[in-house]
């Protein structure tokens, strides 16, 4: 039979958040002793707490010379890296229960894409002669104007373009050149408590002197400046607020100026949320006030209410005069917004599309959809006039770092623990609004059937729970990780599999019980299972979506058969796509039983397939490999299917103690396609008088292959 292959490019850019299983694979029997040794007893998970680099020099065992040790700067051990720790658990719970199991509700990372013109500007910039030079540090003149226009439609204030606006690589980029622009080694910057984390961070960074000012709710979440020390250099305002949502009024920015010009304290106001609100009422910035130029940068992010922050694009607003001292920081370190993305944003800023209406709205729908259920489950929680995030108070007796550990491996839900914002955000969790409604009652549900509520103390659950919640804690809970429950359940499946095979097949052609797994065959961890997920991306859409791979085996009910042709022909329909590569077993619904179909689905549809066969060469090869109509040519929706199907197909041939893999093709785009995973030419094959080039797979290509594809599975 001819091998036909019809594969379109595909890049290897998937990931994910929160990867967390780099490691060497692992060789485990097919028939696994009763007792599994744990993967944490083998390989032991990175603590939580972030390690320090460090180089050591080595001693010459026959010299007993010793090298100087080169130390890391003590900044490094100065930081409490709470962001990173909090990260760490989400890992290590992922490890442990699943990666599809825990549902990050922790991170201010929007799941919206951004608005259409901003990205139909980013590509078209992209094509410019220009935008690939280096360009003014500052910015570009068009988005200055861009953003000098918003500024007066948005808060009524006159900026000059030219002179009182800078762009910068995301908000804490603006702020790392503000403390390179006016701090000295050891000043005092003053940061609220809670507040966000990263102004430690930077605080750290620049060798600073954090003095923290306390928030309350019962205030608001207002500063009293009356209470701060007036010897600080800078003090960091942030409304509305993170994490709490609170908005400032324009009075606290009226005393806010009034204090920084009786002291000579420079003010920062982090407006990074300035968009989202729950109400639809705005919220006043700083520079609405009389003099704020004079003593205060404003900043502001495309981070969250335009969907941007991968984009890393924010701007600075004040006097000309702290502009460019703002710019000759910058030039100390050098580097610039590349150009496609300021026009992207001057396009988001400009909102033709109504885009920040929509998401607002968005936004108010799963925020009321949060508080529904956290008020059933027995907080008080109430709206947050701004940002996508709730703060929530956590049950009695709990610390923050405790409940949402306890909440993070009791259901699999993420939240941001209080304390990561400082001491006075103990008590508290914040909760991200980046999941859909579905996704949020899918929370609660989960944060229910684990019993957990927020109006019981801690003091009052079982004993056993509460020493499983301090298990958790101190970082000792552990259980056997998802991935290696699944590598054990499915070693201990194919034997039965093989048991059922050489039944089939015993009366057949003997070159077929190559299809047969191998008796004690030792495989990696991560060869991609029958059944198993995978992640692909619908770049059409701009989200993950979820694939499984299914196999066909050789022999099996003639329904199987009858119910894919009958799928190919419903889905793929020739008439609705003319234009796609389909190949004739597929138009046709002749499927052959003397041969493993590997069937990838996503979105309830058939996103790729393929077979393999026996040849008379002894070799198993690669046939029929074609992706659905809607994922080939330059506007495919679903990426990464055609090398989930390859993955699948690779780790059939461990599994059977295949080694040699082969595919044929007379498609240059495919060629080239095989060789980037790792495949060889191996010759060539005529078939109905056209010259096919061979290309192979050996053990070694395979397993790199799978090396590289890990970051697909899905536990």
């Amino acid at each position: 039979m001819n091998i036909q292959t019809i594969i379109p490019f595909a890049s290897f850019a998937n990931s994910r958040y929160g990867e967390y299983k780099n490691k060497t694979p692992k060789h485990i029997s097919a028939n696994p002793v009763s007792t599994q040794v744990s993967l944490l007893q083998q390989n032991p998970p990175v603590s939580a707490k972030l390690a320090l680099v460090s180089f050591y020099g080595t001693r010459k065992n026959n010299e007993h010379e010793e090298h100087k040790t080169i130390k890391p700067a003590k900044r490094l051990s100065s930081g409490d890296y709470k962001i990173s720790k909090y990260i760490a658990e989400i890992g290590k719970a992922r490890y442990l229960h699943g990666d599809r199991a825990v549902m990050d509700l922790s991170m201010g990372n929007p799941d919206l894409t951004p608005p259409e013109k901003a990205k139909q500007a980013l590509k078209d910039k992209v094509n410019d002669l220009w935008s690939h030079r280096y360009n003014n540090p500052k910015g570009d003149g068009y988005f200055f104007h861009t953003a000098a226009e918003w500024f007066k439609r948005r808060f009524g204030v006159t900026i000059d373009p030219r002179k009182e606006i800078m762009i910068t690589s995301g908000s804490s980029d603006a702020i790392d050149h503000i403390f390179s622009a006016y701090a000295e080694y050891g000043d005092k910057v003053l940061v609220p408590d809670p507040g966000y984390s990263l102004y430690d961070d930077l605080i750290t960074r620049h060798d600073l002197i954090k003095v923290p000012y306390k928030l309350y709710p019962q205030n608001g979440y207002l500063p009293d400046f009356s209470t701060m020390p007036k010897d600080a250099k800078i003090i960091i305002l942030n409304y509305p607020h993170n994490p709490t949502g609170s908005f400032a009024p324009k009075k606290m920015f009226e005393d806010a100026v009034k204090f920084a010009k009786e002291n000579g304290i420079l003010i920062i106001h982090d407006m990074d949320n300035s968009e989202i609100t729950h109400s639809g009422k705005k919220p006043a910035g700083i520079m609405q006030i009389k003099g704020a130029k004079d003593v205060a940068f404003e900043v502001h992010t495309f981070s969250k209410a335009q969907s941007m922050p991968g984009l890393r694009v924010a701007f600075a607003v004040s006097s000309k005069e702290n502009i460019d001292n703002l710019l000759n920081a910058k030039y100390l370190s050098g580097g610039s917004v590349y150009i496609p993305v300021q026009t992207a944003a001057a396009e988001a800023l400009k909102d033709e599309e109504g885009y920040i209406q929509k998401v607002n709205k968005i936004y108010r729908k799963r925020k009321n959809t949060a508080i529904k259920r956290l008020q059933e489950l027995g907080s008080d929680a109430k709206p947050t006039q701004g940002t996508y995030y709730l703060w929530a108070k956590i049950p009695p007796d709990f610390n923050s770092d405790e409940f949402f550990k306890y909440v993070l491996h009791k259901s699999q839900i993420a939240f941001t623990p209080g304390d990561v914002f400082g001491e006075n955000g103990d008590g508290y969790v914040r909760i991200v609004m980046s999941a859909t409604e579905k996704q949020i009652n899918e929370a609660f549900d989960r944060i229910k059937k684990a019993g957990i509520r927020f109006d019981v103390s801690k003091l009052d659950l079982p004993d056993d729970l509460q020493k499983e919640i301090a298990s958790m804690a101190d970082g000792t809970y552990t259980i056997t990780p998802k991935e290696d429950r699944d590598f054990e359940q499915y070693m201990n499946l194919l034997p039965k599999r093989r048991a059922v095979l050489l039944e089939r097949l015993k009366d057949k052609d003997p070159k077929l019980l190559k299809f047969v797994p191998q008796e004690n065959i030792k495989l990696p961890w991560n060869i991609l299972k029958d059944g198993q997920s995978v992640y692909l991306q619908n770049i059409k859409e701009g989200h993950s979506v979820f694939g499984e791979i299914k196999d066909i085996l050789p022999y099996s009910e003639e329904n199987e058969y009858k119910q894919l042709a009958q799928e190919l022909k419903r889905e793929w329909k020739q008439d609705k796509y003319p234009d796609a590569e389909i190949l004739p077993p597929y138009t046709s619904g002749r499927l052959y039983p003397d041969a493993v179909y590997f069937v990838l689905k996503a979105d309830d549809k058939i996103q790729a397939l393929a077979n393999i066969e026996v040849q008379d060469d002894g070799c198993i090869w690669g046939r029929s490999l074609n992706t659905a109509p809607w994922n080939q040519g330059k506007e495919r929706t679903i990426k990464n299917s055609a090398k989930a199907v390859i993955a699948r197909m690779v780790s059939y041939c461990l599994e059977t103690g295949n080694y040699t893999l082969k595919f044929a093709t007379d498609k240059p785009y495919n060629i080239a396609f095989y060789k980037s995973i790792g495949m060889k030419e191996d010759g060539v094959r005529y078939f109905n008088g056209v010259k096919n080039t061979v290309l192979t797979f050996d053990k070694e290509s395979m397993e790199k292959y799978l090396n590289l594809f890990q970051i697909n599975l899905s536990f």
